[in-house]
């Protein structure tokens, strides 16, 4: 059983929803309308001896009612009736039930001895659950969103099972918010049966996952960390978001997943023997996502930094070595090179601060400098593209028309300016192929800018240094784990 094929469960031809309802309040109803508005690409097969029909779909009284096979069945009806359904599913010769019900371990004692008694008729049938207490699952490839919350994911490499359901749904919200796809999901819940180990080796031999991520908020002490698991993060980047770390939050993660949530150092020890990388917020979990589907690895950890301003450039050196990131001096050659292109007073150091240049021209002829450099592994650009100023403007207040006329022609130049910001953008794009480094981007703007640097040319940019750094000392961290076992 443990090795049963997931891909059943992640690419059904079919469905049965057991509960499915036709009140609108009822998640029997919304999952069915999710799986809908999706454009599923299977058939889906409402369960409700009480109904014909439920938004236009046909209902069955039983599962057995239903015409040929059944790949996954998923059950919304109340906790106490759940074991009979697994019976009926185990005759139909289902192979997989998703559990939504909750009321299972997470509220104690007697829901753990009924989640106990699930999986062990599960068992009997060779039926694998995912759940209980569960938000669903999510499919890029058969558009399947068998979610509870209305969520439409964008479509992408990043493949991500949580505990919470809640944090789950949330991330694949923020991802199409930021231009972060997503190929498969899963709420996994109280983890009854299929736990996190199943799903990071499944998600290790996915072809269509380059970057998985977790948020647990516990581990079965008679779950080990496998041999695998460290395979897996041979090939692929596994990033954990660990709830429960203080005494608090591990008592609201026991009352909410049923999730013992451990002793923290242990925990976090465990994770690096896997060649899991832990990061320590929701939006870390976000930005690795992001940086790590779009952007080669550094070789090693030597950074190079481009600014217009001088205090960012402070701000983004002082993070780097804060974070063991190397930020080496420039070579007499590449001071020669910026001589011929900067203002006599600029920098002559690494950071290479441009000292407030307007134009987009010096800035990419000083990143290709950079990046054609042997002496650093990624850069971190500062200010690259940015959009301009807005002047703020009262209608209280009467201008002089020689000030209106001023900034008007100031908004003109602006936006005169749009095409030399899509050429450097471009131009970005292109250095972080030819040169095999990772280029992030620190620029202003807001959620939408950098959403469509990311979608539109290929670029990782962020608004504050802080992130950056915060994401490359990852990449840097998974490069040095590559390393150690080769």
């Amino acid at each position: 059983m443990a090795n049963q094929n997931l891909d059943i469960l992640f690419n059904p031809k079919n469905i049965a929803l057991i509960g499915a309802s036709a009140n609108p309040s009822k998640w029997g109803y919304l999952i069915l309308l999710n799986i809908l508005k999706g454009n599923y690409r299977g058939l889906i097969h409402p369960i409700n001896p009480k109904e014909k029909t439920i938004l236009g779909i046909q209902c069955y009284p039983t599962i057995n009612d239903i015409p040929g096979s059944v790949d996954v069945a998923m059950i919304t009806t109340p906790a106490k009736v759940v074991p009979p359904l697994i019976d009926e599913c185990g005759k139909k010769g289902v192979p997989f039930i998703i559990v939504v019900t909750s009321d299972f371990s997470e509220t104690g004692h007697e829901g753990a001895k009924l989640e106990r008694e699930v999986v062990a008729r599960a068992k009997k049938y060779g039926i694998r659950i995912v759940g209980p207490n569960t938000m669903g699952i999510f499919s890029a490839k058969p558009t399947l969103h068998a979610l509870m919350p209305p969520v439409m994911p964008l479509h992408g490499p990043v493949s991500m099972f949580s505990q919470s359901g809640n944090v789950g749904v949330q991330m694949l919200a923020w991802g199409f918010d930021e231009g972060v796809g997503f190929e498969k999901f899963v709420s996994s819940g109280n983890e009854g049966d299929l736990n996190c180990v199943d799903y990071v080796e499944y998600f290790g031999q996915d072809k269509d996952t380059k970057v998985i991520l977790a948020y647990l908020e516990g581990i079965d002490p008679d779950i080990r960390f496998k041999a695998s698991i460290k395979e897996v993060s041979k090939k692929k980047p596994i990033f954990v978001f660990k709830g429960g770390r203080t005494n608090v939050g591990g008592k609201a993660a026991a009352s909410h997943s049923g999730s013992m949530a451990g002793e923290s150092r242990i925990f976090k020890g465990a994770l690096r023997q896997a060649g899991m990388l832990e990061v320590l917020t929701s939006q870390a979990l976000m930005d690795c996502a992001k940086t790590f589907s779009h952007y080669p690895l550094p070789k090693g950890n030597r950074i190079g930094i481009l600014t217009r301003g001088g205090g960012w450039g402070v701000i983004t050196a002082d993070s780097c070595e804060e974070n063991d990131l190397v930020v080496p001096p420039l070579p007499d050659e590449l001071i020669k090179k910026y001589d011929k292109i900067l203002p006599k007073y600029w920098s002559r150091g690494n950071p290479v601060d441009m000292v407030a240049a307007i134009a987009n021209d010096p800035f990419l002829e000083c990143l290709e400098i950079l990046a054609n450099w042997d002496g650093i592994d990624a850069i971190l650009a500062l200010g690259a593209a940015e959009r301009g100023f807005k002047f703020p403007h009262d209608p209280g207040v009467k201008e002089p028309k020689e000030l209106v006329d001023t900034l008007h022609s100031i908004l003109q130049f602006i936006e005169s300016k749009k095409n030399d910001r899509s050429n450097t953008l471009e131009g970005i794009r292109s250095l972080v192929d030819s040169s095999g480094k990772p280029i992030i981007m620190v620029s202003i703007g807001t959620d939408a800018s950098h959403k469509s640097y990311l979608e539109e040319y290929g670029i990782v940019s962020f608004p504050t240094p802080e992130r950056a750094v915060r994401v490359l000392t990852q990449m840097c961290n998974y490069q040095k784990f590559l390393n150690s076992r080769e």
